[in-house]
């Protein structure tokens, strides 16, 4: 047996202005034949897949992954596409495909994107090769995608910390197809989008629900079942949770199934509700915190979740703050403004605010340049495992009793490791802030002295009231009042059978 391996990642966030060009991609490691398993499959879904294998051969096709931004440029978009069809063709005969991606990716022109990538596959391949693919359960799971792949596997842990066990998963669905299974897929389109700051599966309310989706899959007939909480920074039609149940060959049961999860998941919803401060609410509760490191969590601004990185609304407020503070900005003409002045050097500069230049504005700040180096180090855990970050030149800037770490390019905002990586300690400072939503709580919770959610503008905010939603469809709940998902028209129950057949289920 001869397994083909690809790895197509990147979330978008559709509210971000800048778009994806292919130097994200290039700064991760473009990669296709013999370098995807040399160079990259030594963490996540591309180890778990090697992992999985039962002895077959690996071949690797393309790893291309960025880091969560705005929708790909067109000319990227297309140049992957035709990357990908090239390395297929080069790879020669399979007998399987294992496939990840991340499942909310956009392009200039293209919502789907993912999608479009699976039928750039079957272009190649055909129909008849299996095909399975992996996502993050913040994916927006749609019929096309499923049409285009035999089965998809979900990640099942917020904070992501299963990627390596989910392509493992994937792995024996496709060994079981290549025995003979027929997948039978039922999705479940809910109509809500819940804030991402309450997607802890590891906490009281969710835990539940998704520790209970591997005792799904373990049951006989069952190839994967997966809640996808889909990130809501989405404007395209379908925006909402869902639900994902394979079968081996019984469409019943795929439906029955999914659609007692739906419930499950739909019950929960008015408990996914979080409390939020503003920034000058944010600040003045670190104040009153007789300890630290507090944690302020701007999930308006996380880099996780595909802002721009470079929110000025903590930053404004922690300049006159009477306490210690750390934080990061992504701008690069800032760094190289403290750059060309040196080390020792006390520098005026407006900060932040021009990639995000729509719902921030810069700062000026005055400080003394600490530091100047490469930001670099090694991801592993949520988000990662023994995933190489370079986020390109960065500096330290003390201004005050803040702490401002300037860096070129956007990566993890929830891992100490971007802040240690330039010497800076965050159990040194009485507030720290993280640009993640949950993911975060993985690293600093074990020794945050108190953890605070802001609310601030940013092109991914809590508040989905205040974002400029145009295409997506309505209702959708918490917008719109909702009682019950079976009564919106457009929140259907589909079943996918192998082959790519779909029909309608009654919903």
């Amino acid at each position: 047996m001869v397994i083909g391996l690809v790895q197509l990642c990147q979330e978008s966030n559709g509210f971000n202005p800048m778009p994806t060009g292919l130097a994200a991609f290039e700064a991760f490691g473009l990669a296709t034949g013999d370098a995807v398993l040399r160079d990259h499959a030594a963490g996540n879904e591309l180890a778990g897949f090697m992992d999985g294998l039962a002895g077959a051969e690996p071949v690797g096709i393309l790893h291309a992954e960025a880091w969560p931004g705005g929708r790909l440029e067109r000319g990227v978009f297309e140049a992957l596409r035709e990357r990908l069809r090239r390395a297929l063709v080069d790879a020669g005969p399979l007998d399987g495909l294992l496939v990840s991606l991340h499942g909310a990716l956009l392009a200039e022109g293209e919502d789907g994107a993912d999608a479009a990538f699976l039928e750039t596959i079957r272009s190649v391949t055909g129909r008849a090769l299996p095909v399975v693919a992996t996502v993050d359960l913040h994916a927006l799971v749609t019929s096309r995608l499923l049409a285009a792949a035999d089965a998809v596997v979900a990640y099942h842990t917020s904070p992501h910390l299963d990627r390596r066990e989910t392509g493992r998963r994937a792995a024996s669905v496709l060994g079981r197809l290549l025995a003979g299974a027929k997948p039978a897929t039922a999705l479940v389109r809910l109509p809500m989008i819940t804030q991402t700051e309450a997607h802890d599966t590891f906490g009281p309310v969710l835990k539940p629900l998704f520790s209970g989706l591997a005792e799904l899959e373990a049951t006989p007939g069952m190839l994967s079942a997966a809640v996808l909480m889909t990130q809501p920074w989405l404007d395209v039609p379908g925006l909402g949770w869902s639900v994902l149940v394979t079968a081996d060959g019984d469409a019943a049961l795929a439906r029955r199934t999914a659609e007692a999860l739906a419930d499950e998941a739909w019950s929960l919803r008015e408990r996914l509700q979080c409390d939020y401060l503003d920034a000058a609410g944010a600040v003045a509760a670190a104040a009153r915190c007789p300890k630290g490191p507090v944690i302020i969590a701007d999930g308006a601004d996380a880099t996780n979740s595909g802002a721009c990185g470079d929110s000025t609304h903590l930053l404004r407020e922690l300049l006159g703050a009477p306490f210690t503070a750390l934080l990061f900005v992504v701008d690069p003409e800032a760094v190289a403004a403290a750059r060309a002045a040196g080390v020792g050097a006390t520098v005026t500069l407006p900060v932040g605010g021009k990639r995000d230049h729509v719902f921030s504005k810069p700062v000026t700040v005055t400080g003394r340049v600490r530091k100047l180096a490469p930001v670099e180090f090694v991801l592993s855990g949520h988000l990662a495992d023994h995933l190489a970050i370079r986020m390109g030149e960065g500096a330290v800037i003390e201004a005050g009793k803040v702490t401002l770490l300037l860096v070129e390019r956007t990566g993890p905002g929830s891992t100490p490791k971007l802040y240690r990586c330039m010497g800076l300690e965050p159990l040194d400072y009485h507030a720290v802030v993280v640009k993640s939503p949950a993911g975060f709580r993985a690293e600093y919770g074990p020794f945050a002295a108190a953890i605070l959610l802001a609310s601030c503008p940013g092109c991914a905010a809590p508040d989905f009231a205040a974002l400029p939603f145009q295409r997506i469809d309505r209702p959708l709940w918490p917008l719109d009042p909702v009682e019950d998902w079976r009564a919106v028209e457009w929140a259907k129950t589909e079943t996918e059978g192998h082959g790519g057949r779909r029909s309608p289920a009654a919903g």
